[in-house]
């Protein structure tokens, strides 16, 4: 079993100790300030490293301020080496305790890290403009044309105004899903893998995460372009990173 090796000559803290993620053993990319304004360490076993702060025993809420800490300190260590994401609010006990998960489960996390090494998540969302969304629609279906004019000055409790309603977002589901399709499949060409999540908007086309290798990440960025000039004012892109593989692996300190 491999030695603990200290980041620090001293313990890093006698309390418990906020988990971040993990990545390689010598890396000096996680320093700075975490949650709670902490100083982050890295608390090393063999090849792992531990990236962590110390944090107090009130239950930690999933505040924007400390979502956002979470996520820079992982992207900070992720710029000089690979880093396995653990999920947000992972806190143990005392050093000896992150240790112990450590050597517990040695082998599994030195070949996940190896496995995500050169690879990054590439995410992205896409979304109608409602208003140009809306014009196709009427324009291309005469029935949903006819409704609107017909109902133009009725009250919601007509009928026809329900049928309209449903005529819609009938055409505007099918739009998503064909739009969906073809976003996902244009970037998925260059990927290693993809989690498209469910949608949480009605004009949302698309949420999804693309794991790519160093070589792709310009790949994927360039087909997310095309896709914005091909669909100029008719659908919204926001394309982030490269990040840690956060939707490919969420480490808890109880197993995945």
């Amino acid at each position: 079993m491999p030695t603990t090796e200290a980041a620090a000559d001293s313990r890093i803290s006698a309390g418990n100790l906020y988990v971040y993620g993990l990545t390689s053993s010598g890396g000096r990319g996680a320093r700075g300030r975490g949650i709670g304004d902490a100083e982050v360490q890295l608390l090393e076993h063999g090849e792992l490293a531990a990236i962590v702060s110390a944090v107090n025993d009130e239950p930690l809420r999933a505040k924007r301020r400390d979502l956002l800490r979470h996520s820079d300190v992982l992207q900070q260590a992720f710029a000089h080496a690979p880093v396995l994401p653990f999920r947000f609010g992972t806190v143990l006990t005392s050093e000896d305790a992150v240790n112990e998960l450590l050597a517990a489960r040695y082998e599994e996390l030195v070949a996940l890290l190896q496995r995500f090494e050169g690879t990054s998540e590439l995410r992205l969302r896409a979304s109608f403009v409602e208003q140009s969304v809306l014009a196709e629609i009427v324009q291309e279906d005469a029935r949903i044309a006819r409704l609107r004019e017909a109902t133009r000055a009725i009250g919601a409790a007509d009928p026809r105004r329900v049928a309209l309603g449903e005529a819609v977002a009938g055409a505007l589901a099918a739009k998503r899903a064909a739009a969906a399709n073809e976003i996902v499949a244009s970037l998925a060409a260059h990927a290693l893998d993809v989690r498209v999540e469910e949608q949480r908007e009605e004009l949302e086309v698309v949420r999804a995460s693309f794991l790519v290798g160093a070589r792709a990440v310009r790949a994927v960025e360039g087909a997310a372009e095309k896709l914005a000039e091909r669909n100029a004012r008719r659908i919204t892109f926001d394309l982030i990173g490269p990040m840690p593989p956060h939707s490919f692996v969420a480490l808890t300190h109880g197993g995945g």
